[in-house]
């Protein structure tokens, strides 16, 4: 049923509030929130990783199980889920894609099949307000994974039924591309102003195709505190600290604290380190004169924009994190990443003491 939506889905410019989850600098979100839904949630939302016949299974499993459970709810998918599902899963609906921004309105409830990708690409479906959003793990390792698929009915009856969880608000960034007079850059497809870009790992600078170094002026606030000769910058949120920023050799940071991680990229100064920044600040790029060619932007390893000289973009934090479903003991699940994911520090001793993690 592509661009059809269901009567009680009917577009409105009626706004709630309510819905919305944010957060505020200096925000303690380090522990578990715990959100607790009024009403029942009517409307879930299932993103699945493309092109793979493991989760095309897993979407007819979950979604048939919730429309057959819980037949009160809509479940949703993204237009060419639905075209592709359209006689096996004929109750599905689906929100146009010119109309991204009922996603806020409308979704109760993410849930996610796939891998760690399949996030990043559920945070970029939502500028501002995101609902929860539960993570199945179709086998594969990922740092945004805490349940698997094999366990998918018991994780949902219980947030569904008790319509409570416990939620991790993951900081997102908020870009911003701008022209050398200060203004807004327009597409190059002629659709007008290129608005707020929100990114949940990096927004990355590089030189892209350009065989010469890029001349990168740091502000931050307004100010200048170093002109950066590089391959690029990374401007990274916590979560995308154990991503690209972390290959470039950028800090390991807990996904409770809230800061900017500013990380060089093959810089041709040794001593140019990463650097975090409150998440107050913003971060100001903005490309050199000396520089020989343009830059390119990337925002999650997506959506490449190019800027020319005297060209700039700002990040900051944004207000609207990805609230993240977890187990009540996410600090250990962060304990156990770090360890089973990126073998963090393990020598033949810690490989020992860590065992009663990894045994769990």
């Amino acid at each position: 049923m592509e661009g059809v939506f269901p009567k009680d889905l009917a577009p409105t410019t009626d706004k709630e509030p309510s819905r919305e989850i944010r957060q505020s600098f200096g925000t303690t979100y380090g522990g578990n929130y715990k959100l607790e839904w009024e009403d029942a949630p009517r409307t879930v939302l299932i993103i699945k990783k493309p092109y793979d016949e493991l989760t095309d299974n897993a979407l007819v499993d979950v979604a048939t199980w919730i429309h057959t459970t819980y037949p009160h709810m809509n479940v949703v998918v993204e237009p060419d889920v639905a075209q592709e599902f359209a006689e096996r899963l004929p109750f599905l609906y689906t929100i146009p894609d010119h109309k991204r921004d009922e996603y806020t309105r409308v979704i109760d409830l993410v849930v996610t099949l796939g891998g760690d990708g399949t996030i990043l690409h559920t945070s970029s479906l939502f500028n501002s307000a995101v609902p929860p959003v539960i993570s199945f793990s179709m086998g594969t390792l990922g740092f945004l994974l805490p349940y698997h698929i094999n366990n998918y009915q018991n994780a949902l009856s219980k947030l569904i039924d008790t319509r409570q969880a416990s939620l991790l608000l993951r900081m997102r960034l908020k870009c911003t591309l701008h022209g050398a007079d200060g203004r807004r850059l327009q597409a190059k497809d002629g659709s007008g102003q290129i608005n707020d870009l929100t990114v949940m790992n990096e927004v990355n600078l590089h030189r892209g195709r350009y065989p010469h170094l890029t001349w990168i002026g740091c502000y931050v606030d307004g100010h200048l505190i170093t002109e950066a000769v590089a391959d690029g910058l990374i401007v990274a949120s916590p979560t995308g600290s154990t991503a690209y920023s972390l290959s470039a050799g950028g800090s390991i940071v807990h996904p409770s604290i809230q800061t900017l991680l500013m990380t060089p990229i093959c810089p041709r100064s040794l001593s140019f380190r990463p650097v975090l920044l409150p998440p107050n600040a913003t971060i100001q790029l903005k490309i050199g004169e000396k520089s020989r060619g343009p830059a390119e932007v990337s925002l999650d390893g997506k959506e490449t924009f190019f800027l020319d000289k005297n060209e700039f973009l700002q990040v900051c934090m944004s207000a609207f994190p990805m609230p993240c479903v977890n187990r009540v003991h996410a600090g250990e699940d962060w304990i156990k990443d770090i360890n089973d994911l990126l073998k963090w520090n393990q020598g033949f001793l810690n490989k020992q003491s860590m065992s009663h993690y990894m045994s769990e």
